[in-house]
């Protein structure tokens, strides 16, 4: 190939030419597959949105109805028709007749307006919110009343009202008309509740103003659902479609998406130059993308087949053009003297059916690459020889320089008289000495001067002269050029005599400063604090034990003080740990300086200081805890806040020569402190005997002994509590109640020992345990084809437990069908205590597939609001609204309101501690889904 002239191999042009043709028929495809899927769209949305305009005229004409049925409801009232054919007297039994509905009609069933009309003339009541404006009806009332018939009709000015009327009947006459008005708010968040689209209602504007206002429509948006998101959107208009048949639709874009507007007029308001309009907002966005997606999709599959299919066909001509680039390419190689290399290039095919002229010049190559690297191999051979020889003179050589210049130690030689010869780089770099200052310089100049060791370095390089001694072992203190102090061990040895007869010595300094210096500081800190410098609770221990021994043989008193922070935890929770080890470096000084000369402070762990009085009695130790709290408190702290005080709760144990020992002594300076702390803080108390409290803890111990012993032996037993599905009149899933079996086989309750399992922790146990026992069983019921749900209790510690959430994924792969029936039980207070972890775990559950149940629910004063933001399925009315249901009427409100509400949220109600009959009845005229106690059944120990 001549040189710089264009190349281009057969190869590619090949592919490149097949590859444009490709490119070019599958641009093609891809645009006919594009056009096809937005002609479908095209009808599909004709479809969809005809389909929303008539789900909102359905809406509103079935929202009509209702308040019409309602109308008549009212109107069919025997009082009604009755006041209206009396005097005076009846318009006033009339008025008080519906001031005591009207608060009812206006809460629960949303009415914005209610009127009595008589026979003839203009009403005689109206009952209305203070936003809507006097209307006359006097058209459509006075139809009513002629045609003995009931109607609804739509009027829209600063607002869109639906209003309906029905004829009042007394005695077989007519004696008026009810006219009932309600907003259109309801049919506007129903329709978006129902299609999934979003609806609005606009008007004429009054005056264009407002952020509301559609100034270039001249229009006025009175309810719009999503009004965030839409109210910009509408905004962009400047102009409405032309609506020949009472309807239209346009396209519009916004903040990047694609929406679909469909305009249509509703009733229109008396002397309005134009009518009110119905506007539904559809966002085609996804299906747009979806359309985009499938283009690229099948743009991209074709790209892919027309790549594989000109790769396929590379491959077919890539094989032999290799084989000869190989070969062409191997040559150089050859002047290069990488023969191996060469041959791996050209690689001869292993296997061939017939040979080619490509083998044969594989062949020639490598025979070639053989002959060169024997005549190469024989001239290295004679050079190898010769730079052995050379090599081996120049290793002896320089080894020994190179050994007493790497070497971490100090090798000198010197003479008999102590005068340094030769000195390493590293004892040059201790020393500071250069090697033109050595000469003149003698051993004794290294270190510091001390008799003892001169001396006794003299006498030994004597032995070693004398040939007494071939070794000696010694220790001193080198001064370095920086002031810094070594401490070395120096083996002096006898090396050899050097041509003129002059006996030299070896001497080789090992450094042993920072080896000594670890030791001082482990010896340090086996008795010491890092963090504080105090003594450790360990050797406080120590010497606590030698003070009571001292208090029993001199018999003189004594005094321990337990001083523990108050609210440290939130300083290190607010501040960082960096704050609080700061605080306890200040609080530790402060305390040392109250502390007399003689007495012992150390730090006994986390927060926790203690002080050990000599020769103190039971005033003098509170007089010095008095002192301890108010110089704390004069601590000014950076990281705490202004109004923030530290202070100590303080327990304080006076001894003598026949109190306690050490470890008594330390339990009952804790109780002391513990007892302070349950005063407020910063104060103190002195410890007595028989104040009860170690038998508290005692009782604490034993339950906590009790809870972990039932855990190894198996001593939960789980009994399981049906819960009635109302409507079906069948028990539809169980609860599952953790229970403790005495020694005597009887059963404690959980009230017993719950409270000392939160307190613990070993709730978490408790939790794990529950679920493992009830899951075994539901697989039991699963290999005899029975399928109940089971709720599971969790309490909000075990919620906090980081490792809760893998535990219940292992258990819930022990089957499939597990997540489906499973439903864990949560009180309202455990997921307020720590609201964002409670929601993040409920989440984390509710994705491998279990339903959340909310206890106690009703009980908190923002329960509304926690359903709303947990992710709970059911919620669980609290038992102390339902036990007295049947004859409070107050508890009868409140369980109606609060069913409503779940409902409202699309949760189900569980009723609990449902004692009979009567009860069971009102909860489900109230609507509420489920219910459960002694009533429905007992727990027991199996599921039935």
């Amino acid at each position: 190939m001549r040189s710089g002239s264009r190349f281009l191999s057969l190869k590619w042009k090949v592919l490149l030419t097949l590859g444009g043709v490709m490119l070019s028929v599958n641009g093609a495809l891809s645009w006919l597959h594009f056009h096809d899927l937005t002609s479908r769209f095209e009808v599909q949305r004709t479809a969809t949105r005809e389909r929303l305009v008539a789900q909102a005229f359905a809406l509103r004409s079935d929202f009509g109805l209702r308040l019409q049925a309602l109308a008549g409801m009212l109107a069919a009232l025997d009082s009604v028709g009755v006041s209206l054919f009396q005097t005076q007297a009846g318009n006033a039994l009339l008025r008080q007749h519906f001031d005591s509905y009207w608060s009812v009609l206006q809460l629960d069933l949303g009415l914005d307006s209610l009127q009595v009309y008589p026979k003839n003339g203009p009403p005689l009541a109206t009952w209305r919110t203070d936003t809507l404006a006097e209307l006359d009806h006097d058209a459509q009332v006075h139809t009513v009343i002629a045609e003995e018939r009931a109607m609804h009709w739509t009027r829209c000015q600063q607002r869109c009202t639906q209003f309906a009327a029905a004829p009042i009947l007394s005695a077989g006459q007519v004696a008026g008309a009810v006219v009932l008005g309600s907003s259109l708010a309801d049919v506007v968040v129903s329709f978006n509740r129902l299609s999934g689209a979003d609806l609005g209602v606009l008007v004429p504007a009054a005056n264009g103003e407002g952020k509301n206002a559609l100034r270039e429509l001249g229009l006025q948006v009175i309810g719009l659902s999503g009004a965030e998101r839409n109210l910009p959107l509408l905004q962009q208009l400047t102009a409405l479609p032309p609506m020949p048949g009472g309807s239209a639709w346009r396209l519009l874009s916004h903040d990047g998406k694609q929406f679909e507007l469909s305009f249509i007029a509703i009733d229109a308001a008396d002397g309005a130059a134009a009518p009110a309009l119905l506007v539904v907002i559809d966002d085609l966005t996804q299906a747009l993308a979806d359309i985009r997606k499938s283009v690229w999709s099948r743009l991209q599959g074709e790209l892919l087949a027309s790549l594989l299919s000109l790769l396929l066909l590379a491959l077919l001509v890539h094989a032999p053009l290799q084989r000869m680039t190989r070969a062409v390419r191997a040559i150089p190689l050859l002047g290069r003297s990488a023969f191996a290399e060469a041959r791996a290039r050209i690689a001869p095919r292993a296997r061939r059916l017939v040979d080619d002229e490509i083998d044969s010049l594989d062949e020639a190559a490598i025979a070639l690459s053989y002959r060169l690297e024997t005549l190469e191999r024989d001239v290295a051979a004679h050079s190898a020889q010769i730079e052995g020889v050379l090599q081996r003179i120049s290793v002896e050589r320089d080894f020994s320089k190179s050994l007493l210049d790497t070497a971490q130690v100090i090798i000198l030689t010197q003479s008999a008289d102590g005068r340094i010869l030769t000195l390493n780089r590293y004892g040059r770099l201790l020393s500071g000495w250069t090697e033109d200052e050595l000469p003149g310089k003698r051993f004794f100049e290294l270190v510091q001067p001390d008799g003892l060791s001169e001396m006794a370095i003299q006498q030994a390089v004597q032995e070693i002269a004398a040939g007494d001694r071939q070794h000696v072992q010694l220790e001193s203190i080198l001064e370095g050029a920086s002031g810094q102090s070594y401490e070395i061990t120096w083996n002096h040895s006898r090396l050899s005599e050097r041509p003129d007869d002059a006996l030299m010595i070896l001497s080789v300094g090992i450094d042993h400063t920072e080896r000594k210096r670890a030791e001082s500081h482990v010896s340090y800190l086996a008795e010491h604090d890092p963090l504080t410098g105090l003594v450790n609770r360990q050797h406080f221990q120590q010497q606590l034990d030698q003070a009571l021994a001292s208090a029993r043989r001199l018999a003189h008193d004594g005094a321990l003080l337990y001083l523990d922070l108050d609210g440290f935890k939130y300083v290190n929770d607010l501040s960082g740990h960096q704050a609080g080890d700061a605080l306890l470096r200040v609080v530790a000084d402060e305390v040392g300086k109250v502390a007399r000369a003689s007495d012992l402070l150390g730090r006994l762990g986390g927060d926790e200081l203690g002080l050990l009085l000599h020769e103190c009695d039971r005033d003098g130790a509170v007089q010095v805890a008095e002192k301890i709290n108010n110089v704390l408190a004069e601590i000014k702290f950076p990281s705490l806040g202004a109004n923030h005080r530290v202070s100590a709760s303080i327990g304080i144990v006076v001894f003598s020569e026949a109190m306690m020992d050490v470890k008594q002594l330390l339990a009952n300076a804790d109780i002391a402190m513990y007892q302070a702390k349950s005063k407020g803080g910063a104060g103190w108390h002195l410890y007595s005997e028989g104040e009860g409290v170690q038998e508290k803890m005692q009782s604490r111990l034993y339950w906590e002994e009790m809870i972990n012993r039932s855990l190894v032996d198996q001593g939960l037993v789980v009994h399981y509590q049906p819960i009635l599905d109302i409507r079906a009149r069948q028990v539809s899933h169980y609860e599952a109640l953790v229970r403790m079996r005495a020694a005597d086989g009887s059963l404690i309750p959980p009230g017993v020992f719950m409270e000392v399992a939160e307190n613990s922790g070993l709730i978490r146990e408790i939790d794990r345990y529950v679920i493992h026992r009830v899951f075994g069983r539901m697989l039991q019921l699963f290999a005899v084809g029975t399928h109940y749900k089971v709720s599971i209790n969790l309490s909000g510690v075990s919620i906090n437990d980081p490792r809760l959430l893998s535990f219940i994924r292992d258990e819930l792969s022990r089957d499939p069908l597990l997540p489906s029936h499973v439903v864990f039980e949560i009180t309202e207070t455990a997921a307020v205590s720590d609201f964002s972890a409670a929601r993040t775990f409920m989440n984390a559950v509710r994705e491998l597939g279990c339903a959340f149940s909310l206890d106690d629910f009703g009980v908190g004063f923002s329960s509304f609001n926690y359903v709303k933001q947990l992710p709970v399925d059911y919620v669980k009315i609290d038992g102390s609204f339902v036990r007295t249901l049947v004859e409070s009427p107050d508890d009868q409100v409140f369980v109606r309101a609060l069913a409503e509400v779940a409902r409202g949220f699309g949760k189900k109600t569980v009723a609990e501690f449902v004692e009979d009959e009567r009860a069971l009845n009102m909860l489900r005229a109230f609507g509420v889904d489920y219910a459960q106690g002694y009533f429905i059944g007992k727990p027991a120990p199996d599921i039935a």
